[in-house]
């Protein structure tokens, strides 16, 4: 069994990796995403949400995946904090309609 500490490491690691690959795959997430709170922020909710085991045997294509979602999540807020309130009110008329 593996301690903490290196069970902690592993995956800070691999989350360290996935968010490279991701940040230079998608120009967005460069422009709207710090990309160590990102990671920080992603080794928590998979530290508090997923047992290691599970995160362990997850496929990197597989982690890369829930990655991207999450990080496009918070591109998402991040973008839509810097909208006019016109602009806001076009966006909920559009996902009202939805």
């Amino acid at each position: 069994m593996l301690s903490t500490d290196i069970r902690q490491e592993s995956m800070m690691k691999r989350i360290e990796q996935v968010v490279s690959i991701l940040m230079e795959e998608r120009p967005l997430f460069k422009e709207e995403l710090n990309q160590s709170e990102m990671i920080e922020e992603l080794f928590k909710l998979f530290q508090e949400n997923l047992p290691f085991e599970k995160f362990n045997t997850m496929s990197d294509q597989e982690l890369k995946k829930h990655c991207s979602l999450i990080m496009v999540t918070e591109a998402v807020a991040g973008t839509l904090n810097e909208l006019t309130p016109e602009q806001m009110a076009i966006f909920d008329e559009v996902i009202k309609r939805k």
